[in-house]
């Protein structure tokens, strides 16, 4: 599937992910930062990244894309510059205390590992990514895409509390075949893998399972 996945790295691209270096911050949608990543992880919950990637521009042209000059808005003021995104008054709430809550750790990868977990709007899916993608962890990400596909692809059902020991079981801990896997499970969810398949397109179509044996996984 690595090799599935490098060698569809533009649709992946495509998709928001941007196959770097395995310390870049570009993954995450080629975006400048790793705190513009913890930023983007509240902001784009049930919101469209196109919005979420205009709101990121605005905040990094007036320097709020640092964590230390985000804490010192005012919930009001937060809200009043990411009002495009869906939920915003709650976001801007979760936001200025994410901010709080990393000035005072002396790194961000600290922060992300020991200060993260038991804030407000962040569940396991956000953590794990976080960890992977700004902490530069081995640890995969449980996503409801990564269960639909593996299960198809493997024939078996694994829900999405199994898919980090799925992976971490069978995968080489190596930070960009990581970031590349799960970039990869995403995209595919995203253009082929939905609740009714669309095989034909999929460009994991030749080693899966439901393709193969034309058994859905409804999932």
């Amino acid at each position: 599937m690595l090799s599935i996945f490098l060698e569809n790295r533009q649709l992946i691209t495509e998709k928001g992910w941007i196959v770097s270096d395995p310390e870049s911050p570009r993954w995450w949608g080629g975006l400048e930062s790793y705190e513009e990543i913890i930023i983007s992880s509240i902001l784009v919950q049930m919101t469209r990244w196109e919005t979420v990637a205009e709101v990121i521009e605005n905040m990094r042209q007036r320097g709020y894309t640092n964590i230390r000059s985000l804490a010192s808005l005012s919930e009001d003021e937060i809200l009043s510059i990411i009002r495009k995104v869906n939920f915003s008054r709650t976001k801007a709430k979760r936001l200025r205390a994410l901010a709080i809550e990393a000035s005072k750790y002396p790194t961000l990868k600290e922060f992300v590992k020991y200060g993260l977990r038991d804030l407000e709007g962040i569940g396991d899916e956000t953590y794990y990514s976080l960890l992977l993608f700004v902490g530069n962890e081995t640890q995969f990400p449980p996503s409801e895409y990564g269960s639909r596909v593996m299960s198809r692809v493997t024939s078996m059902r694994i829900p999405k509390s199994r898919v980090r020991e799925t992976i971490e079981s069978n995968l080489e801990r190596d930070l960009f075949k990581y970031k590349l896997f799960h970039s990869g499970l995403v995209t595919v969810g995203r253009t082929s893998c939905f609740k009714e398949p669309k095989c034909g397109k999929c460009i994991l179509k030749m080693i899966c399972k439901l393709n193969n044996n034309n058994e859905a996984l409804r999932i």
